[in-house]
């Protein structure tokens, strides 16, 4: 089973509604979000021009709204860090992954190599997530694009079912192009590897 994005944002943090009701961030469009798991999904569905009249080389009203209102200081500096959509929303991931306390011998386990490789359509595979970034790196766009048409999308299945790692799962159920799923798989690894020296 592949667990969906859903299930991470049940914890208080991302829940939380900011009050009062008149604190939450507009959109210039009108959407309108009180709390983390809101800001993630409309950065998935607002328009692109939309979201550079907030966030561009001049300012970031988000970062702004999630300093001074939501009061996330770390989250606000990650923020920061880009101007794009797809940017800001690894920014949200990046850091949910940062307060989740796994343990380091989970984070071990997950960058072990695996006896039952992914195999893509191209004829190449991978064996553990490093192997899986190493290989998403080389491959065409076309070759990833075959494997996310699966629903949930086949190397996110692999990840789940035979690395076990459902977090990354759950967020590579929500890519939707090479580009993402390298980011993605990169910024995770590096989140294991960080659990890894609290051992």
């Amino acid at each position: 089973m592949v667990y969906h994005s859903l299930q991470r944002y049940f914890t208080p943090k991302w829940q939380a509604r900011v009050v009062p009701s008149s604190a939450a961030f507009k959109f210039n469009n009108g959407v309108i979000v009180a709390n983390l798991w809101e800001l993630k999904q409309a950065l998935r569905v607002v328009r692109e021009d939309i979201i550079a009249e907030h966030v561009n080389d001049k300012k970031n009203d988000l970062a702004d709204w999630v300093q001074n209102v939501v009061k996330d200081q770390e989250l606000a500096e990650e923020l920061r860090r880009t101007t794009t959509r797809w940017g800001l929303i690894v920014g949200l991931e990046r850091q949910m992954m940062r307060t989740i306390n796994l343990p380091w011998y989970v984070a071990d386990r997950w960058l072990q190599k695996t006896d039952l490789p992914f195999y893509f359509f191209n004829g190449k595979s991978a064996a553990s997530l490093d192997e899986l970034e190493k290989v998403l790196g080389e491959i065409e766009d076309s070759v990833v694009d075959f494997h996310l048409e699966r629903d949930p999308n086949d190397i996110a299945k692999w990840v789940n079912d035979v690395i076990g790692d459902y977090l990354l799962a759950e967020i590579l159920c929500e890519s939707t192009s090479r580009e993402q799923m390298i980011t993605f798989v990169a910024d995770h690894i590096v989140m294991l590897r960080d659990a890894l020296e609290c051992k």
